[in-house]
């Protein structure tokens, strides 16, 4: 029996490292393309309402922190070891936060960090490409830490509920 139990928690640790590495190669296969296109504001194509736009971001979300670099360098560093640490020690101790949809979640928050994190240590800046146009520009990265965050606060949520009865 605790066999099962060792093996279905390495199953569920590769799927968190695997979310981790596909969020960060498809941010990062995606911003080479973007960078390719050599002017930034470049219009790249339409795809129905949204432009695909060459875009580089020295601030975060909604252009807040504009030339923040070292700032947005650390806060993104011990985001990422804030979550990791939530990610593998906090949900050991809180077992609702041990279910497959949260570490999915946690495993979103991660790759997208790294792979935003990636860009500012490389660059100072960060590659934005997708414009809906009634929102700022973002990327594969910032779309992966909505997705999980979001995630996180409906789980969240769930739980306060779910005692509540």
């Amino acid at each position: 029996m605790q066999k099962t139990g060792k093996s279905t928690r390495l199953w569920r640790n590769l799927l968190v490292i695997l979310i981790i590495l596909l969020i960060i190669a498809g941010d990062q296969l995606s911003k080479i393309w973007i960078r390719s296109f050599p002017y930034d504001g470049q219009t790249i194509c339409n795809i129905g309402f949204i432009q695909i736009i060459h875009w580089q971001n020295t601030g975060v979300a909604f252009g807040m922190l504009q030339g923040q670099v070292l700032l947005l360098k650390i806060v993104s560093i011990v985001g990422l070891i804030a979550f990791s640490f939530i990610g593998i020690f906090v949900s050991r101790r809180y077992s609702y936060l041990a279910n497959i949809p949260n570490r999915i979640a946690f495993a979103l928050i991660i790759g997208g960090t790294i792979g935003n994190l990636i860009d500012r240590l490389r660059f100072g800046r960060v590659t934005d490409f997708i414009d809906p146009g009634f929102f700022p520009a973002f990327n594969v990265a910032d779309s992966a830490l909505t997705v999980g965050v979001i995630m996180i606060i409906i789980s969240l949520l769930y739980q306060i509920l779910h005692e509540k009865r």
